[in-house]
C-alpha cells in the first residue's frame, strides 16, 4: 500500500509546477493523500491540491552565485532535514524536474527506505544549468522507475540502458480562461485583428526564436510575438525584427499562469521552432485549450503538435504555420492521467519491495 505520495517540484513556477499540481489533483480526486512540496513563492494552484511550501529562493540578489549558494544553503540546512521527517517506508517520491540537489533529494528519499519516481522532463542538459549533468545522472542511476513525456524520450532512455522508464502524458494545469485578459492580449499584439503566431515561455536560444522571426516576415498577412522572460536572446531577436521589418511584437517579462493562459488563448497558432527538446508544456497547454500548434522535427515535439514542418528552414516553419491554422485543433483532454500515474507508483513501489526481500 502506498501512504502517501510526496511530488517534490523546487521552483514553483513554470511548466513543471504547473505539470505537478495538475498531477497532484488528479490524484486527490482518486481518494490519493498527496502533497507538494515547492517554493514559498510559488504560482497558484488547484485549491485541492496540499502545498507545502518548504523551499526558499533567494531570486532577488543581483549576483547569480549569491542567489545559488544562499538557496542551496537553505535546501541543505532546512528542506533536507523537513523532508527527511515527512517521508515514511510506505510512501512514494516523485522528484519533478532536475535540479543541482536532486542527488541529495534521492538519497534522503532512499536514507528513507522510500520508493523514488524521477520526472527529468529533459534528457539533455543544458550548458546554463549547474549540476544538470550530475542530476540527471543520479536520476536515472538511482531511481526505482523514470517517468518521460514522450515517446521519443522513452526510446532514448531505453536505448541508453535505463529499463525502468514508462512514458506518461504531460497534463499542465491552466486556471478557467479569462475572456478579458484574452482580449488585451489580442488589442496588444495583433490591434489590427490580423492572424497571430506566438512563441510564449522563457526566451532562450535553443528555442530559435529568431527562426520564427525570420518565418513571420515571409507572412505578410500574419502578426507575431514573442512573449515571456528573457534568458539571453531578446537583444539579438529585437535586431533580427529590426532587419527583416517582421510584424513581431517582444514582451520580455515573466507571467503567472493566469496571465500565461489567456496569452496562449489568444493565439491563433503557437508555434515551437526549437533547436533542442524532449517535449514542451507550452504544447500541453495549447492543446488542452484547443489551440493549433506548428513545431520543427525535434524531440518528442511531433507528438503533441498539430502540424511538423518537413524541416528546419524558414519557409518550412513558414508553412507549417499556415497548415496548423488550416488544419485547426480540438481542445485534448486527458482524463485518465492520474490513474496513469498511480499505476507506475504501484509498479515502482513493487518492484522496490520485491529488491527489499
Amino acid at each position: 500500500m502506498i501512504r502517501r505520495v510526496h511530488l517534490i517540484e523546487s521552483g514553483g513556477r513554470g511548466g513543471v509546477f504547473n505539470h505537478s499540481v495538475e498531477v497532484a489533483a488528479g490524484l486527490v480526486e482518486l481518494g490519493v493523500d498527496v502533497v507538494v512540496h515547492t517554493a514559498d513563492d510559488c504560482d497558484a494552484a488547484p485549491t485541492s491540491v496540499r502545498l507545502c511550501r518548504c523551499i526558499t529562493w533567494h531570486r532577488t540578489s543581483p549576483n547569480r552565485f549569491v542567489r545559488q549558494a544562499r538557496t542551496s544553503a537553505r535546501y541543505v540546512l532546512r528542506t533536507l532535514p523537513h523532508l527527511h521527517r515527512a517521508v515514511d517506508t510506505q510512501d512514494v517520491v516523485h522528484i519533478q524536474g532536475m535540479f543541482a540537489l536532486t542527488p541529495e533529494l534521492i538519497s534522503m528519499a532512499r536514507h528513507r527506505n522510500a520508493t523514488v519516481v524521477i520526472s527529468p522532463h529533459n534528457t539533455f542538459v543544458r550548458s546554463n544549468a549547474p549540476g544538470g549533468g550530475r542530476a540527471l545522472r543520479s536520476g536515472l542511476e538511482n531511481s526505482d522507475r523514470v517517468l518521460v513525456y514522450s515517446e521519443a524520450d522513452r526510446q532514448k532512455l531505453l536505448d541508453r540502458g535505463v529499463a525502468a522508464v514508462a512514458r506518461v502524458p504531460l497534463v499542465q494545469w491552466a486556471p478557467p480562461v479569462d475572456p478579458a485578459r484574452v482580449e488585451r492580449w489580442r488589442a496588444e499584439l495583433t490591434p489590427d485583428g490580423a492572424k497571430l503566431a506566438l512563441l510564449p515561455g522563457q526566451v532562450r536560444a535553443d528555442k530559435n526564436p529568431e527562426l520564427f522571426v525570420r518565418a513571420l516576415a515571409e507572412l505578410p498577412d500574419w502578426r507575431g510575438a514573442v512573449v515571456g522572460e528573457d534568458l539571453g536572446p531578446g537583444r539579438q531577436v529585437d535586431e533580427v525584427i529590426e532587419a527583416t521589418g517582421a510584424a513581431v511584437t517582444t514582451a520580455y517579462r515573466y507571467l503567472d499562469v493566469g496571465e500565461f493562459t489567456a496569452l496562449v488563448a489568444a493565439a491563433d497558432v503557437v508555434v515551437a521552432p526549437y533547436e533542442i527538446a524532449s517535449q514542451s508544456g507550452v504544447l500541453a497547454v495549447a492543446a488542452r485549450l484547443g489551440v493549433p500548434t506548428a513545431v520543427v522535427p525535434c524531440g518528442g515535439l511531433g507528438e503533441l503538435a498539430t502540424v511538423v514542418a518537413r524541416d528546419t528552414s524558414v519557409t518550412a516553419v513558414r508553412d507549417a504555420v499556415v497548415a496548423a491554422h488550416d488544419t485547426g485543433a480540438t481542445p485534448l483532454h486527458t482524463a485518465d492521467a492520474a490513474a496513469r500515474f498511480l499505476h507506475e507508483y504501484t509498479v515502482a513501489r513493487q518492484s522496490r519491495t520485491r529488491g527489499r526481500r
